[in-house]
């Protein structure tokens, strides 16, 4: 297309991204299904318990949430119970488990991963193609010097990991929601040091991966775009995504 390699590896992880983003889709059409789903079914099953133990189920103060009037430790742990051991059996049954929805977003990680190597390989050949840099970055086949770009891929990596906690939250704060963050925090740490190490046009191509897939995430949680790809609506949504990420609370 006679574009500058800048351009190129621009246009790649752009086209990437695109031709990634029917996975993205669909796993966020599964998660506000089993979302609704969710809730649906834990409002069935509390209801049922309420019933038999001859228990008020009404909503709390503020009106948007339905609570137990009670206090007795007995029926609060029976609705628990049942809560957890048939709605993941329910949600299993209609396709929409955690695990098949995750599974959606990290099948494209290869993706990015080959690509990486690709270009890789591109520079690493005996005949490779000139990179020329910009601004502060002389030469796109040497290390950034001043480590900007590896240092912005981390700041992305964090704040996408940090926005999918506050726009898919999880119910509790197990061990291995702790370790799973904690496991991609430290990769991300260590990916801005290796990146430090290589040629400038590895953690710039990294960059528009990081950046795309955040802005990507933030656009299907528009309304409007939600009403054309037939996503169902959740709370996290919002007609100015970005803004409202910083000022919304994690919700439970």
């Amino acid at each position: 297309m006679g574009l500058p390699w800048t351009g190129s590896i621009l246009a790649t992880g752009l086209l990437l991204r695109l031709v990634t983003s029917p996975f993205h889709i669909y796993a966020e059409k599964l998660f506000a299904e089993s979302f609704h789903a969710r809730n649906f079914l834990t409002q069935q099953i509390v209801k049922k318990v309420c019933d038999k133990y001859r228990v008020e189920f009404t909503p709390n103060e503020a009106g948007n949430k339905l609570v137990m009037k009670t206090d007795n430790k007995e029926v609060i742990h029976a609705a628990e119970t049942m809560v957890k051991e048939y709605v993941p059996q329910l949600l299993g049954a209609k396709g929409l488990q955690p695990t098949r929805i995750q599974n959606l977003k990290m099948c494209t990680v290869p993706v990015w991963i080959f690509s990486s190597f690709a270009l890789r390989n591109i520079i690493s050949a005996d005949f490779h193609p000139s990179f020329p840099g910009h601004l502060w970055i002389p030469d796109l086949l040497q290390p950034d010097p001043l480590y900007i770009l590896p240092v912005l891929v981390g700041v992305f990596g964090y704040l996408n990991l940090w926005s999918q906690r506050k726009i898919y939250p999880v119910q509790k704060s197990t061990l291995f929601i702790k370790s799973y963050d904690f496991l991609l925090g430290f990769l991300t740490l260590f990916s801005v040091v290796i990146m430090a190490q290589l040629p400038a046009c590895i953690p710039f191509y990294w960059l528009v991966v990081s950046i795309s897939g955040m802005a990507q995430a933030q656009i299907l949680r528009h309304p409007r775009v939600k009403k054309v790809l037939g996503i169902k609506r959740l709370p996290s949504d919002s007609d100015k995504p970005i803004r409202d990420l910083f000022l919304m609370r994690k919700q439970v």
